[in-house]
């Protein structure tokens, strides 16, 4: 009975990881689809006013003004910024023309973008002096603006959680198999199975909370290889298998480069 709680329980926790790891992947692939077909309704978050953003652009270029420099590159870093949201300042000051945010998305956004960056950059560089306060303003300013373009509604999310559930609900079979019975030269047993799951979880975790998008597959299959190195020695192991694995490492992304560009000019023909 301990033995089956503990494995729901890992089991659980990797599904769990997956989902907030993987998932941010299938969002962030979803959201540049809507943006590309949909820029006016999906380009910048539209739940965020006017009147919040103006109060963040004001705020931060107030404490713009109050730096100092100890090199030109500095002084020009924060004169493009202080230009990036001067432009940004008059697509909120004008509304129901064609120079509004709404008719322009994809010109607000980036000159967002741009504000984001510079002021990320301003805040980190000590040849620009500030107040903790006035830095701390800079900081802030970014992370709000931020949140203007890098944004997912909810129904985005629920989408992409169904879609990763169903997929797994219908391929989990040839998974279970290769991770099961084909990594080792033996069945895995529910010592080496909790343990490669404790990692998996782990890992995976870690990496979601520092936005670092790792395979679920990769790490798993890796946490079994070293449970069964563990138990055995690297005999263990079953060549062929990893031979296999290592090789899909390798070529996953020159392929999908290559697979990506072809398609590109491709669609660029007819469009």
């Amino acid at each position: 009975m301990l033995i089956r709680l503990l494995l729901i329980t890992t089991c659980t926790l990797v599904s769990f990881f997956h989902g907030s790891n993987d998932g941010q992947k299938g969002v962030g692939l979803l959201m540049l689809i809507l943006i590309a077909f949909l820029p006016a309704k999906f380009a910048v978050d539209h739940t965020i006013s006017n009147d919040k953003m103006m109060v963040t652009v004001n705020r931060t270029e107030q404490a713009l003004t109050r730096a100092t420099f100890n090199s030109d590159a500095a002084k020009a870093e924060v004169l493009k910024v202080d230009s990036d949201l001067a432009k940004v300042k008059g697509h909120l000051m004008i509304t129901n023309t064609k120079d509004s945010v709404a008719s322009n998305p994809y010109k607000f956004r980036k000159e967002v973008k741009s504000v984001t960056k510079g002021l990320t950059t301003i805040a980190a560089d000590k040849a620009v002096k500030l107040s903790d306060a006035d830095r701390a303003v800079i900081t802030d300013g970014s992370k709000n603006l931020n949140k203007v373009t890098d944004f997912a509604p909810i129904w985005v999310i629920a989408t992409i959680s169904i879609s990763l559930g169903i997929g797994t609900m219908i391929g989990w079979k040839r998974i279970v198999v290769t991770i099961g019975e084909k990594i080792g030269n033996e069945h895995l047993n529910y010592a080496q199975g909790a343990t490669s799951e404790i990692i998996a979880a782990s890992t995976i975790g870690i990496s979601t909370s520092l936005g670092l998008p790792v395979s679920t597959t990769h790490v798993l299959s890796s946490g079994i290889a070293g449970s069964m190195v563990a138990s055995g020695g690297a005999s263990n192991l079953n060549s062929g298998t990893l031979k296999s694995i290592a090789m899909a490492w390798i070529l996953t992304l020159p392929v999908s480069m290559v697979l990506g560009l072809a398609f590109f000019e491709l669609f660029r023909l007819f469009i």
